[in-house]
Order: structure tokens, then sequence, then C-alpha cells
């Protein structure tokens, strides 16, 4: 009698788990499911045009933004990612891609990159990092004519 009860009470089991399965799978779609938006680039606030790759963070102990109701300028510091190489490649894409013109560069154990755009400098510093990572240097500002 006990391997009945036992029999009984493992197909009540699946029948429970079962009809679980069957109407927890929610409501059904249009089947024209949209795609999740693309993960945004991450910016260098308080310098929206200034692109920061994916895998960066900012390290607040040596960043510094000074901003008043007449200027805004920044020297902020990353760290993370990838390789210096593909950091770079990054920057020389997406700089442009964000309106800056490139001014110059140079490359040696690490990359410097320097930009300007409508009024203002940027000067991108990569640097080689431990473990195939990357140090990224950036500092920004408003550009300083000479009177003459």
């Amino acid at each position: 009698m006990k391997t009945v009860r036992r029999s009984h009470l493992s197909v009540s089991f699946w029948t429970v788990v079962l009809f679980f399965l069957m109407f927890s799978g929610g409501c059904a779609t249009s089947g024209k499911e949209t795609p999740p938006p693309p993960e945004p680039i991450n910016l260098a606030h308080p310098f929206a045009d200034v692109p920061i790759p994916k895998g960066f963070k900012r390290d607040q102990s040596k960043s510094f933004v000074y901003e008043t109701s007449n200027i805004k300028v920044g020297r902020l510091f990353f760290s993370g990612g990838s390789n210096p190489k593909l950091t770079v490649e990054f920057y020389r894409n997406e700089m442009i891609n964000h309106g800056w013109a490139l001014v110059n560069s140079i490359a040696n154990k690490e990359s410097i990159l320097n930009y300007e755009k409508e009024g203002w400098t940027c000067t991108v510093i990569v640097k080689p990092a431990s473990f195939g990572r990357s140090d990224i240097e950036i500092q920004i500002g408003p550009i300083q004519r000479e009177p003459k």
C-alpha cells in the first residue's frame, strides 16, 4: 500500500511541475521582438563629447574637474579595459565620430593623441598597465590663444 501512495504522490508531484512549466511562460509575443538597444559608449562626464571605452573605470582619487560659469577644464584618469593598441584604435575612431580633429600623435611605450574641436583641446594619453590592460589620462580644456 505504501508503494501505491508513493506512486500516487509522485504522479501528483509531476503533474504540478508540468502544470507550472506550461503556464509560467508568461504572455505570448507577436513574434516581432525588438532587440535591446545598443550599449551606449561611456562618456567622460562632464565632458559629454569625450568617449570612454567599455570596461574602463574612472579613478576618482586622481581625477580633477574645475568648472565655473566661464570655464571648464579636467584631468581624468581611467583604468581597465583592453590592451593599449586597441584602446588607441578606439580613440582614433571614436574621437572623430564625436567631432574631434586629430592634431598630432606620438607613439612609443605610451601613446599621446592631441585633438581639437571648436575652441577646445583634448589630449588622450594611453599607457600600458599590468596584465595587458591600459591606463588612460585625458586632459581637456579650452584653447587659449595668445594675443598678437
